[in-house]
């Protein structure tokens, strides 16, 4: 089970999970713990392959069975297990085609426009995210009204949405070399121990570590490069 703009959404065996740019997620197992294969490519990317109003668009749904976009995307994680990146860019271009070409379903419209105003409103100052009252006062409604109406149609409160572009932000900036108490004081977390709890929750390590492990990586980047 997972939350996302599409709202909550269950996904079984076999099934294919797609998350639009912009678009927060979470997820759950229902029952026995499971593993999944994930693929995430950069929107610019996405341009490149299928054009730049096609990557514009969202992905029209959430979870789904879809035998022929899942064979897309088992070839595309064999070839780039195997270093194959044209193979893989050749798979990921039909899959992007085929999804982001197709119109979106009679009666998917998404969000409403009163709780798009406030995930504008988030993604505009996710360090400082909007109160209750403030949420109240851009969707026009009762605090209570608007907060059960955000959740029906996002799938998780807004503090909840806050919090996950926040620390999705936060690994981003450490991916890119900023230290974590730059990321707590940039992102709005009450100190460095409250980004540290948040991050550790949601992807299992400290973002000291998360930092320290991209570094490598550049490193031996470099160093590959190099040769």
């Amino acid at each position: 089970m997972s939350w996302s703009e599409s709202g909550q959404v269950e996904a079984g065996q076999g099934d294919v999970i797609a998350v639009s740019p912009n678009e927060i997620h979470d997820g759950a197992p229902i029952g026995a713990s499971r593993c999944w294969d994930m693929i995430f490519v950069e929107p610019t990317t996405v341009a490149r392959m299928a054009g730049t109003q096609a990557a514009g668009r969202e992905l029209g749904f959430a979870a789904r069975s879809a035998p022929s976009l899942l064979t897309h995307l088992e070839h595309a994680l064999v070839a780039l297990r195997a270093g194959e990146e044209a193979v893989a860019e050749e798979a990921l271009t039909t899959l992007f085609s085929d999804v982001l070409l197709k119109k979106r379903p009679a009666g998917d419209r998404g969000p409403s426009r009163a709780t798009t105003l406030v995930l504008e409103r988030i993604r505009d100052r996710p360090d400082a995210p909007p109160s209750l009252d403030e949420v109240a006062g851009l969707m026009g409604m009762h605090r209570t009204g608007a907060l059960r109406r955000f959740r029906r149609e996002v799938g998780a409160t807004p503090h909840d949405y806050a919090m996950q572009m926040r620390l999705r932000l936060a690994r981003r900036a450490l991916a890119a070399g900023s230290t974590p108490a730059e990321v707590a004081l940039d992102l709005g977390f009450a100190d460095q121990s409250h980004l540290t709890r948040s991050f550790v929750r949601q992807f299992g390590l400290p973002p000291g570590h998360y930092r320290s492990a991209n570094a490598t990586i550049v490193q031996d980047g470099e160093r590959g490069r190099g040769v």
